[in-house]
């Protein structure tokens, strides 16, 4: 069970990992949950439109369970499937970066910061060119985050 855990846990933060020059890092004026509640909530917000939290990952907790100690970390796994499908039609490979993902961590000076890999850089890595949905993912990551980290 803590091996598959561990295994799913790399396979959904390996992209986060190999890609870290394209991130987008914000502080947040709150607590690692307190930004966590308030992105679900926004996102909840626009279940009409499609969004869904699909899941959190908190990092910390799994640290604990396996006897380690770490500061708060949390990953929120959201999207939109009829837009991520879409993506996914042009190239199956963004299935590798969709799910969204957001962390929300508390960096070593006790700060609560908000990353995400930026979308426009999947234009670079995926047959992507002239697609509007990665703007509109854009934009929707930046607001999401942005609203949150107040």
């Amino acid at each position: 069970m803590k091996c598959r855990t561990l295994i799913i846990a790399t396979l959904i933060g390996a992209p986060l990992f190999m890609n870290a020059a394209d991130l987008i890092v914000k502080k947040s004026h709150h607590n690692v949950d307190e930004t966590v509640m308030k992105m679900q909530k926004i996102i909840q917000s626009k279940a009409k439109k499609g969004l869904a939290v699909f899941t959190v990952i908190d990092h910390k907790a799994a640290a604990q369970k396996a006897g380690l100690t770490m500061r708060d970390e949390k990953v929120i796994i959201f999207g939109n499937p009829k837009l991520g499908t879409k993506l996914m039609q042009k190239d199956p490979r963004t299935g590798l970066d969709l799910p969204l993902r957001v962390l929300v961590y508390q960096d070593k000076d006790g700060t609560t910061k908000i990353a995400y890999h930026n979308p426009q850089e999947w234009k670079k890595g995926y047959s992507l060119e002239g697609c509007k949905l990665i703007g509109k993912m854009t934009g929707v990551l930046d607001k999401i985050t942005s609203k949150a980290a107040e």
